[in-house]
């Protein structure tokens, strides 16, 4: 697979996203599905994206034997538990072929895409994500910490992200206040103008 940021290329059998929580695994989803047609056009190929879940192994085994574009969605607190809490991405499964999902993740030295990465500064986490044996890490936010940015390959700013069509539509209706002397307990919703 061939990632390409400006003039910088990067291989790979594979690349992961790690989102932080499960709201933003499910936005990254959701950007992957409102994405796809332009991803195709730049690499001439779909990408094969799915949501990481224990209970579906098999997703594994493709996402580390396929040869295309294949991404896992995964958020941290699905591999970042141990002692009791431990995950099963940690253990010899049974339905896995006695092996160890990480493991298998491990030997595709996958790209990791840490989406709102501020989120998952810490030590504990950072150690986790050293267990995927990535080829290299990649920090996706709009909000980076100035001490956190690291080597920045690429900036997409709000307005180029709109023109290249990469954002949703936002459309923001305004209300106003007529009339009130702000010492009633209630709003009264009179009526709705839309534009």
């Amino acid at each position: 697979m061939k990632l390409q940021f400006k003039h910088q290329k990067f291989q790979a059998d594979a690349a992961k996203a790690v989102p932080s929580s499960v709201a933003i695994r499910e936005g990254v989803y959701k950007s992957f599905q409102i994405t796809e047609e332009h991803f195709a056009e730049e690499y001439g190929k779909k990408i094969r994206y799915f949501i990481y879940n224990s209970a579906q192994l098999t997703e594994i085994d493709r996402f580390a034997s396929d040869s295309a574009i294949n991404v896992m969605i995964i958020n941290s607190q699905a591999f970042n538990a141990r002692g009791k809490d431990a995950r099963r991405i940690y253990m010899k499964l049974d339905e896995f072929r006695s092996r160890k999902p990480i493991d298998i993740l491990a030997k595709t030295n996958p790209i990791l895409i840490i989406d709102e990465p501020q989120s998952v500064e810490g030590a504990a986490t950072k150690e986790r994500l050293k267990e995927f044996n990535p080829l290299v890490t990649l920090r996706y936010s709009a909000t980076h910490k100035k001490d956190n940015v690291y080597n920045m390959i690429y900036r997409l700013d709000a307005m180029e992200a709109y023109n290249k069509k990469l954002v949703k539509k936002i459309a923001v209706k305004g209300i106003s206040v007529t009339g009130s002397t702000a010492t009633e307990g209630y709003v009264y919703l009179e009526s709705i103008n839309l534009f």
